[in-house]
């Protein structure tokens, strides 16, 4: 009886040994499936550097690397003490996990936001179409300055009431820019011609039998030769041997 009692006590001892594991990993079994798969440190580094002006999905990628962290190399019984307070492993990853699961939810109404946006769009333009069809209506009925248009929404035409001081001084205004900015009319333009001495070369082609025929500026041109003048006397012409007066020629006798 006594070797039976040994063996009968000692299953009973390490039984509860064993239970107490089983105890301690049944909170974390819970959030374990709610986590996702660790982000890649590639996507983390963006914003781990203490700055939060990356973008939602870098932000949420780096809180629940932290949550997956903590799952990973803490028990749910261990104290971190820190400026904000002192925290137990399991309050951390709730203040981690609440971040991640706002982010989630902005995330949705931002894209329930954005398809209400585009609703909103298509039906503005249908009932743009409509609104200025039940604008022509009314105008043709009221008439464009009928005050009835007003109950509709409708805005009345606005006429200026230029005074004659007003449109004189407009007129030497347009004036003034006009020559400032050197404006032309029609009937001005057409007295501007451009004047552009070109040049033009013929260069004839390989596969061209014909030579090409020079122009005619190439061609020489015999030079004029300037007239002569025969000098005139100042006072008489010339008196011969035989006492006869000779005209020089080209002069007219007096």
């Amino acid at each position: 009886m006594t070797a039976k009692n040994p063996t009968s006590i000692k299953p009973s001892a390490q039984t509860p040994a064993v239970t107490p594991p089983a105890v301690q990993a049944a909170p974390a079994t819970p959030a374990a499936p709610a986590t996702p798969t660790p982000p890649t440190p590639a996507s983390i580094t963006a914003t781990a550097n203490g700055s939060n002006h990356g973008t939602k999905v870098d932000l949420q990628a780096v809180y629940q690397a932290i949550v997956n962290g903590l799952l990973a190399f803490y028990q749910p019984t261990d104290i971190f003490q820190m400026a904000a307070g002192t925290f137990t492993r399991d309050e951390l990853i709730a203040e981690f996990q609440s971040f991640v699961t706002a982010a989630q939810t902005t995330k949705a109404t931002n894209q329930q936001w954005r398809a209400a946006i585009q609703t909103e769009r298509s039906l503005e333009l249908h009932v743009r179409e409509l609104r200025s069809g039940v604008r022509g209506i009314t105008q043709a009925r009221f008439g464009k300055g009928g005050a009835q248009n007003l109950q509709f929404g409708f805005a009345l035409p606005v006429v200026a009431n230029k005074t004659a001081a007003s449109k004189a001084v407009a007129v030497v205004k347009s004036k003034a820019t006009r020559t400032e900015r050197h404006t032309l009319g029609s009937v001005q333009k057409k007295d501007i011609k451009g004047n552009v001495n070109v040049a033009i070369v013929v260069t004839p082609g390989t596969g061209s039998s014909q030579p090409a025929v020079p122009a005619a500026a190439a061609q020489p041109v015999a030079p004029v030769a300037a007239p002569q003048v025969a000098p005139v006397a100042s006072g008489a012409a010339e008196v011969a041997a035989g006492g006869a007066v000779a005209p020089s020629p080209g002069v007219a006798g007096h």
